[in-house]
């Protein structure tokens, strides 16, 4: 058994921040990621998808607007309390609309690693 601490932030490659993550790295893990994520206020991630794995978001707090799709061609809203299924290659990007206040979730993936993919052409989408 481990107990991960929240550390200090870390810039995470797709774009957000990470704070404490439980991971093969961090805890050993062999079929789990669990993460604890923020988006600044004013900013967005970039277009990435998760290869091989599934993945559960639960909002802590904040609100995020969420593109997904090819093309980025869908949307939705996220607020505290809304729990999220995104399936393994979906396509999205995760922006803070919000001038003044950060989003906070979690995410928990059946992979013991992050697993992140970005994908640069879809910041050409409309």
């Amino acid at each position: 058994m481990r107990v991960v601490k929240p550390g200090p932030d870390r810039d995470v490659p797709r774009g957000v921040v990470g704070g404490a993550e439980i991971s093969q790295a961090t805890a050993g893990a062999q079929n789990i990621y669990m993460g604890l994520f923020r988006v600044p206020p004013s900013t967005r991630s970039r277009p990435h998808y998760h290869e091989g794995c599934e993945s559960a978001v639960y909002m802590l707090s904040g609100s995020l607007l969420v593109r997904w799709g090819d093309h980025l061609e869908k949307e939705l809203a996220l607020v505290p309390g809304d729990l999220v299924y995104v399936p393994p290659r979906e396509t999205h990007v995760l922006e803070n609309v919000s001038d003044s206040e950060p989003a906070e979730y979690v995410v928990a993936r059946d992979s013991p690693h992050e697993d992140a993919v970005v994908v640069p052409w879809a910041e050409e989408a409309p």
